[in-house]
């Protein structure tokens, strides 16, 4: 059995990192203190770290990918790049099945380890993002829920705009405390309508994590379990509503046009004109029409709007922290809603 050493951090729980293992080669000649204060000043939790890692890790596999798969395309191989695909392909692997073992024991694990859909990596990388959303605030700051009554730690803060650090007593807040609404996280997550990025203009939502949770719904999807089937139901419906108003349902079109050139792009994946290299217009829908595409896209987000609301309830009442009554009861007028223990396969 690998030796286990624990740490207690500032939240809720200790954390075991598995010390000279031979599955994650941690370093054995950290100290208590050292790991203590790595973790402290890092202000992350170990999955938000790890899931951050697997998905730089898996950035630079992807990129080796592609090149090798250029060079074979034209009859070339490059020893480096084929290295670095090896090496990064283990060691994504490795990353995946930490990061799997640390989603085992959140809080909220109980619940969607009984969803389809919701593997180790799948979930953990959302859950990731999710924790690296929390945040040191000081003593007395208005940003601090009235439920956190967690005791102030010291923490090395930068001055001014000189390399001097001065401790100063803050408050932790983890990430699904900050988020005190299902909105909250909703819109975090970016799938409040009209979250769009613009260039030169900062985000107001996490784009990795959007990325994640659209790859969770699409293993949703996949698995073929309860968020499938509301996915099924809420497409059919909204197709029934929209064909009720008399508008048309087309497949999506391939191409995509430029405006400059005044020519249609079939290229699945273009985003510039290959004559002048102008942007490619978006596609966009006449009147009386709805794509194909579109309908599916409405059915996939409205299923991962469903299921980041769940897990934010499950999260917080694993955590004891206060919750809220569901907007569609409290605003909509509704009489029942679709509670988590609904969606579970088994």
């Amino acid at each position: 059995m690998e030796a286990v050493k624990k740490i207690r951090t500032p939240r809720r729980a200790a954390i075991e990192l598995p010390i000279g293992s031979d599955d994650t080669g941690l370093p054995e000649s950290l100290s208590d203190a050292e790991l203590i204060a790595g973790h402290r000043l890092a202000a992350r939790s170990a999955i938000s770290v790890i899931a951050d890692g697997a998905m730089a890790v898996e950035k630079i596999r992807v990129r080796a990918q592609v090149r090798a798969k250029h060079l074979k395309r034209r009859a070339g191989f490059c020893p480096y790049t084929a290295w670095l695909h090896k090496e990064t392909m283990a060691l994504e692997q490795k990353v995946d099945e930490l990061l799997a073992r640390l989603v085992g024991d959140h809080p909220a694990a109980p619940w969607f380890s009984k969803v389809k859909g919701t593997g180790g990596e799948a979930i953990g990388k959302v859950i990731g993002h999710i924790e690296a959303f929390g945040k040191f605030y000081p003593v007395g700051d208005p940003m601090i829920p009235a439920y956190v009554t967690r005791l102030p730690e010291m923490v090395p803060v930068p001055q001014d705009d000189t390399d001097e650090l001065v401790e100063i007593p803050m408050v932790w807040v983890s990430g699904i405390e900050r988020l005190t609404t299902p909105s909250k996280l909703i819109k975090y997550a970016g799938f409040v309508p009209g979250q769009k990025r613009k260039a030169g203009e900062l985000t107001d939502h996490n784009v990795e994590l959007r990325t994640m949770c659209w790859r969770l719904a699409t293993s949703l999807m996949k698995a073929s379990g309860k968020y499938y089937n509301f996915y099924e139901t809420y497409k059919a419906r909204t197709f029934a509503q929209a064909t009720g108003k008399g508008i048309k349902i087309l497949p999506t079109p391939k191409g995509r046009m430029c405006v400059a050139c005044n020519q249609v792009v079939s290229l699945k994946t273009a985003r510039f004109c290959p004559s002048c290299g102008g942007a490619l217009s978006l596609k966009t829908e006449p009147d009386g029409v709805l794509y194909q595409g579109h309908l599916h896209q409405m059915a996939m987000r409205r299923m991962i709007k469903l299921f980041l609301c769940h897990l934010w309830v499950e999260w917080r009442k694993a955590l004891e922290l206060p919750g809220r009554i569901p907007y569609a009861i409290e605003y909509l007028g509704h009489s029942q809603i679709i509670s988590p223990s609904d969606m579970v396969d088994r």
